[in-house]
């Protein structure tokens, strides 16, 4: 029996050495080919690049069961977006200063291919350094080339995506579900963002755009820089800080040759073949950026448009909701230009802009994302509920709002001409409404803006009674010549009630 017992063991034996090990782990340094940068990283130390600019990411594609980076942030920690296979983590990660390893992602297939992106989510300005990766159970692969597109965004605290997560202009910035990311990705090409906020288009400080077109990051100016990105599109999103720094007698004129010195320093850097779009909002000041965007275009020419969106945000900063619209705005005035760009996927997050004169999300069938509740339509006080129900007037969703709660959502008055209302302008509103209680008291109305920014006044409402049945009812709502904005207001004043399919109408 020995003899037998021997020839297993050394059979065994060499079985094992000779089989093929699965490889448990990778390593992979940060100067590898098959790792993917995109924004502005600086590469002096190859295994160790590091980047200030928000929206920057590091990508790769594998075949394996997880994947981390060893990373570190120099000055303070910050938050991170993870994206695998193209699904972006939610919420983002909190990363803490200092060197550590992160798990991007764990218990995934081994035999599928897989990529995972790295975002720098938010710009408080600390440094990442990245140190490289390390792979459970497979190999890195080579990603798909890179998008032949590519666009440059340089402004403020709007493209910056100050409040992005909050609709009350609360919290930190992000950069994902931000319009310049979202547009980016609709038309599959490649970002490079350069955003502070409060910066200007021209100075008094060096927070501005005229000192980003030069910035590895946002405190390293230096002339000689270039980052080598080669746009086909640069947009603009600056200006609404600059008016509060200059004398009203001299306004105009001086924000103007802000706008010729930040085209001339985009020129100067990247050539005179990308096209730049001047991107702003209007309906806010009477001395607003928007309002002599035009002239600009005009007086310069060459590869130089002009686009605009309403001020349609709550609290100085748009959130998620509103960024989206924004992001469906921007895209299409990008492949309008002819340049070869096309709408290669729709928006991530429900669309809160209204066509015309219309609501956004009016059977608040959309929202936002998980862990955060946005649908387009605001509210006073926390508690309104946006919740699926059987037998809906239309689609899915009401909200539900009990005594004394309401909703509003702002339209644009000027149904995209960019001229406040004349000659008395009437709207409609048309809701469904019933009771949840056999009976209550349901508010249809309206209240307006003119240029000048939280002047909300001429409140219009009108009060239904209504019942446990779902019933249209309608409000006219009359806005005083020189309206920029309406904000359709949903009220209980008495009663559980819910609301769907939310209809408005320029008469």
């Amino acid at each position: 029996m020995r003899p037998t017992l021997l020839f297993t063991l050394i059979t065994s034996s060499f079985l094992l050495a000779c089989a093929p090990e699965r490889n448990t782990s990778l390593a992979l340094d940060a100067d590898d080919p098959h790792i993917r940068f995109t924004g502005r990283w600086n590469f002096d130390e190859p295994k160790a690049p590091w980047v200030g600019w928000q929206g920057s990411t590091v990508s790769v594609a594998f075949r394996g069961s997880g994947i981390s980076a060893t990373l570190e942030f120099v000055e303070e920690g910050e938050t991170l977006r993870v994206v695998v296979d193209g699904i972006p983590e939610e919420p983002a990660r909190l990363v803490p200063g200092g060197k550590q390893t992160v798990v991007l992602a764990a218990e995934l297939d081994p035999d599928v291919e897989h990529t995972v992106t790295l975002m720098k989510e938010e710009f408080p300005t600390s440094r990442l350094i990245f140190h490289g990766l390390e792979l459970a159970d497979g190999e890195f692969i080579d990603l798909p080339p890179r998008p032949r597109k590519r666009i440059a965004f340089f402004g403020d605290s709007n493209m910056e995506g100050y409040s992005l997560y909050s609709e009350k202009n609360a919290g930190g910035n992000g950069t994902w579900f931000a319009y310049p990311a979202t547009v980016t990705r609709m038309l599959g090409a490649e970002m490079y963002l350069q955003a502070a906020g409060s910066a200007t288009l021209d100075g008094p400080s060096a927070n501005d755009v005229v000192s980003f077109v030069h910035s590895e990051a946002y405190d390293r100016e230096d002339p000689e820089y270039h980052d080598g990105f080669e746009p086909q599109v640069i947009v603009v999103n600056a200006g609404a800080n600059d008016i509060s720094r200059v004398p009203p007698e001299s306004r105009k004129e001086t924000v103007k040759q802000h706008y010729r010195n930040a085209i001339e320093a985009l020129r100067d850097a990247y050539g005179d073949k990308p096209h730049i779009v001047l991107w702003n909002s209007y309906g806010w000041d009477p001395d607003e950026p928007a309002l002599y965007n035009a002239e600009i275009v005009e007086e310069l020419g060459g590869n130089l448009s002009e686009a605009d969106f309403p001020w349609c945000w709550e609290q100085w900063h748009g959130d998620m909701v509103d960024h989206s619209g924004q992001a469906g705005l921007l895209a299409e005035h990008i492949v309008s230009l002819g340049l070869g760009f096309s709408l290669q996927r729709g928006l991530d997050v429900v669309d809160g802009y209204g066509e015309g004169y219309g609501v956004a999300n009016g059977s608040f069938e959309g929202s936002a994302r998980d862990g955060y509740e946005g649908f387009g339509w605001r509210y006073h006080a926390d508690g309104v509920e946006r919740i699926a129900i059987g037998d809906a007037a239309d689609g899915d969703y009401v909200i539900r709002l009990e005594t004394d709660e309401r909703v509003h959502q702002c339209i644009d008055a000027t149904g995209g001409s960019v001229t406040p209302t004349r000659d008395t302008q009437q709207f409609r509103i048309t809701a469904a409404v019933r009771s949840r209680d056999g009976s209550g008291t349901a508010v249809l109305g309206a209240d307006f803006t003119a240029q000048n920014l939280y002047q909300r006044e001429h409140l219009d409402e009108t009060e239904f009674l209504v019942d446990e049945q779902w019933q249209d009812y309608s409000a006219t709502v009359t806005a005083p010549d020189g309206t920029w904005q309406t904000y359709v207001i949903l009220r209980s004043a008495n009663g559980e009630l819910e609301f769907d399919n939310i209809r408005v109408d320029a008469l």
